[in-house]
């Protein structure tokens, strides 16, 4: 596979100055502060991020969305139809009280590198910036063909590197250079098309792990690995649909890992139909499943089967874990009271406990659909993966739960065994955003941050605004 490289002409980089901090929406009842950082418009700046922020532990927080920047027609959104721009990588730039808002990357998509980046930013050991798209590169061999449309040559997708300017930005036009670190090529095994909205996660050994699905791939968690300057791809987990086959379907978030090597993450879909999960297109209400490494790849092995009951149904979220190796998930709807489940998965004598710690309220099933445009409908609980604190105490997002059914940010604080929950912030679906998609994080100081997907008030082709960037100080 052949690394490519290019850095975008100067006239393509528009970094916005110095943003002012807009109007802040106090929920008193709880003394949260809560401020948008940005309002995208669509723009340079990006729109529709389906990512949060990552945090680099000084004074930058990146991102991306996933249309915006650069106007390209071989770029499309994920319903099929032509997006506004291909997608942006941005900065925000903490000094003091003051932020700082640049757009660092414009992707181009088509035959040129990425489209549509859903996933966060992962930043490496050296400080550059890794992540994936979810289309774009097409390079002649194979068709993806997205869900809702017959545009070809549109691309399976990239793995990119970000890497900053090799001498110091004296103006405010500057870009971070990209190569394209793996082009996938719509066949498997070794990324057959569609990086899903999940971080990509490195291990110790600087191994990436990597999780996707498109139309014509059903869900693949695979690895790359370095190898003499460029990278290769090492063991592969593919999963198949027809017929109700007993695995797991369309992983669409992050993967942990633990110290013997293991990988754990959700399937929306899985295994076999379900009765209470829909037709038989869905087949299965989700999972939670390991891959253990082998002298011949991965073995799967699904430890959690999601049945529509109390436990509810289609984790779109990822895993995190604990030190003592629980890990802890969440279900995007259904549940006893509609907004999906937070659940704890805990590790005994070579098996799994699963056992909700919170039945999420205000669950609003009839809210579009769940993140992919099947019959899945309803999807109001958190779609991105959750936050633990020092403490043990755990942070979510919603999407369409909260008071007004545009979303909210909620704890749960753990004590004496049991769990208490406090909402933070509800959006209203005005000018303080909505529906918010991605996951949240939390600096040192105990603030946390977060992204929409919509809301935000400015002028955008998608109605309800272009999504904002968020901050809820305590």
């Amino acid at each position: 596979m052949k690394i490519r490289s290019f850095s975008l002409s100067r006239h393509q980089l528009i970094l916005t100055a110095a943003i002012t901090l807009v109007l802040s929406f106090v929920q008193t009842s709880q003394a949260q502060t809560y401020t948008v950082l940005h309002r995208f418009t669509a723009g340079v700046d990006g729109a529709t991020p389906y990512s949060g922020l990552i945090w680099d532990g000084g004074a930058n927080f990146y991102g991306t969305t996933s249309q915006g920047g650069y106007v390209n027609s071989a770029c499309f959104d994920l319903g099929g139809g032509v997006a506004t721009g291909c997608g942006v990588v941005y900065r925000l730039r903490r000094s003091g009280s003051d932020w700082t808002f640049s757009t660092i990357y414009e992707f181009r998509g088509g035959t040129a590198d990425g489209n549509s980046p859903l996933a966060p930013i992962t930043v490496a050991r050296d400080g550059t910036l890794y992540g994936t798209t979810w289309g774009g590169h097409y390079n002649g061999s194979h068709l993806c063909r997205w869900i809702g449309h017959d545009a070809p040559d549109i691309g399976c997708g990239i793995v990119y590197q970000l890497r900053p300017p090799a001498t110091t930005c004296k103006t405010a036009l500057c870009s971070w250079n990209e190569t394209i670190v793996w082009a996938l090529d719509g066949t498997v095994p070794g990324g057959g098309a569609g990086p899903s909205q999940g971080q990509a996660v490195f291990d110790r050994s600087g191994n990436l792990y990597i999780t996707g699905w498109d139309s014509i791939n059903d869900g693949e968690v695979f690895q790359l690995v370095p190898s003499g300057g460029s990278w290769m791809v090492g063991n592969t987990y593919v999963m198949y649909s027809a017929g109700g086959d007993y695995t797991p379907l369309l992983p669409l978030n992050n993967v942990v890992l633990d110290t013997a090597g293991n990988v754990y993450t959700t399937s929306e879909l899985g295994q076999e139909n379900m009765p209470n999960c829909g037709s038989e297109i869905l087949n299965g209400c989700g999972t939670v499943f390991q891959l253990t490494p082998t002298s011949s790849g991965w073995t799967e092995t699904t430890i959690y089967q999601f049945t529509d009951g109390e436990d509810g149904k289609f984790p779109i979220a990822g895993l995190i874990s604990d030190q003592a190796g629980n890990l802890y998930g969440v279900t995007s709807t259904d549940g006893p009271q509609s907004g999906g489940t937070v659940f704890e998965l805990s590790p005994s004598g070579g098996s799994w406990t699963y056992h909700v710690i919170y039945a999420l309220p205000n669950g609003y099933p009839q809210e579009g659909t769940c993140f992919i445009a099947l019959e899945t409908t309803g999807c109001s609980g958190p779609w991105g993966s959750l936050l633990m604190d020092s403490a043990g105490n755990l942070y979510g997002a919603s999407y369409a739960n909260g008071l007004y059914h545009y979303g909210n940010v909620f704890k749960l604080t753990h004590s004496n065994g049991s769990w208490t929950y406090t909402d933070l912030y509800d959006f209203t679906g005005g000018t303080d955003g909505a529906q918010p998609a991605g996951q949240l994080i939390l600096d040192d100081d105990g603030n946390l941050y977060g992204t929409t997907l919509r809301g935000g008030g400015t002028s955008c082709d998608y109605g309800a605004g272009c999504g904002v960037v968020f901050e809820i100080t305590p």
